[in-house]
């Protein structure tokens, strides 16, 4: 989701009065291709690390992630080596590489030309260590915006294992606050944390901005699901720690006997990945899901969402430690009109869901999901459409977004 955000941005900004310049790092050998048409991008070199790491599988033959087997098979890619070299020595995180070549080039289109704002958007959480450096360095405003938590998040430990770790992220996440002139989140719980844990060295109230969907991606009315297809559930993410699929498939596999549908007419399709996550083959196994598994793999955003548009309900799980988080899916989902079947304890993400009826929320049971896919299959046999509360989905489209930061940029660089 980060990275489709910041692309719409940079296309959709235009529209009010700004002309946007992306600093990124260059594509990867693996990096599933997106179209950037019409937008300013530098690309800076920089040890491509994700190629380092690729030559450490193969000397330590553990499974590569680019793997045919992986493209046909759901898969969990394990917790090794590479990943202890980035939470012990890569801080922030892995882009740490890219962190000099960016602030140099940056320093140079900033000089070439008048900016009025730096804008930084993480994960990853170098790019606001390169928006704070630059912002020292010229005394041009930056805005900092939060798709993630620094500290604080759920799965801290992973990147930040030891006290030090943990003292060294801190102090460098307090150094880019200070610098900035704005910070924004794309969540309430996000921001309730940024204010609670660094008030003193905020500029200025935290802005919230949420994730959003832009209704010109989607598909024309007469591609949308046909009652004579399949019953479509699609999953578009992936799985790791606790957002695990478990009880989705238990809860699958119940409706499935009950219901007595065939893979000829239920599939669970799903476009992504999984990692840490050992047990992952068993119980696909274990539940019988792999005759109505389509897994797809990573692909591009563009095939994501005419995979959710060919759905009859899209699944979102929220990892039970996590109240704060969104996933960027639902908004994806909201924007094809497709429900959400949503496995999650009451947050911001539940709170949402009923504002816009914008599809079921249950508990991490297989009782629940079972009765949640029974609901969405009757919808889907009576050739109904779901219902939305259009006025309230309509608050997380791209116009109302857009406009809503574009005002944040203006009242930054005054």
């Amino acid at each position: 989701m980060g990275g489709v955000r910041v692309r719409r941005l940079a296309r959709l900004l235009p529209r009010f009065g700004w002309d946007p310049v992306v600093l990124t790092h260059t594509k990867g050998a693996d990096s599933v291709d997106e179209t950037v048409s019409g937008i300013h991008v530098e690309e800076v070199a920089a040890l491509d690390l994700t190629r380092a790491y690729r030559w450490i599988r193969q000397r330590t033959k553990s499974p590569s992630p680019t793997s045919a087997s992986a493209a046909k098979q759901p898969m969990s890619l394990p917790i090794g080596l590479t990943s202890e070299i980035n939470r012990w020595f890569m801080i922030p995180d892995k882009q740490i590489p890219w962190c000099h070549a960016a602030v140099k080039r940056g320093r140079e289109l900033l000089s070439r030309q008048e900016f009025s704002v730096i804008f930084a958007s993480q994960d990853p959480r170098t790019s606001l260590l390169v928006a704070a450096r630059l912002s020292r360095q010229t005394g041009i405003p930056c805005v900092l915006e939060y798709r993630d938590l620094w500290t604080g998040n759920p799965y801290y430990h992973i990147t930040q294992p030891t006290v030090l770790h943990r003292w060294i992220h801190r102090r460098l996440e307090r150094q880019a606050l200070r610098q900035a002139s704005r910070v924004s989140a794309v969540s309430r719980g996000i921001a309730e944390y940024l204010t609670k844990v660094h008030h003193d060295v905020l500029p200025a109230p935290v802005d919230l901005n949420y994730n959003f969907f832009d209704p010109a991606e989607y598909a024309v009315e007469s591609t949308l699901p046909r009652q004579s297809a399949p019953f479509t559930i699609s999953y578009t993410g992936a799985f790791y720690g606790k957002r695990k699929p478990h009880e989705f498939f238990e809860g699958m596999q119940a409706f499935l006997k009950q219901s007595g549908l065939t893979p000829a007419q239920f599939r669970f399709r799903w476009a992504g990945g999984a990692s840490g996550i050992g047990d992952l083959e068993a119980i696909v196994e274990r539940t019988g899901a792999r005759p109505y598994l389509d897994f797809l793999g990573q692909i591009p955003h563009r095939n994501a969402l005419r995979l959710l548009m060919e759905s009859h309900a899209a699944l979102l799980i929220q990892a039970p430690d996590d109240a704060i988080h969104i996933p960027g899916k639902l908004f994806e989902a909201m924007g094809a009109r497709v429900p959400v079947l949503a496995l999650a304890h009451p947050c911001e993400v539940t709170e949402i869901i009923e504002r816009c009826r914008a599809g079921i929320v249950c508990p991490c049971t297989k009782e629940s999901v079972a009765n949640a896919l029974t609901r969405l299959y009757q919808t889907y046999s009576s050739g109904n459409r779901w219902s939305f509360e259009e006025a309230e989905v309509g608050q997380f489209s791209a116009d109302h977004a857009v406009r809503k930061l574009a005002a944040l940029l203006e009242s930054a660089s005054v």
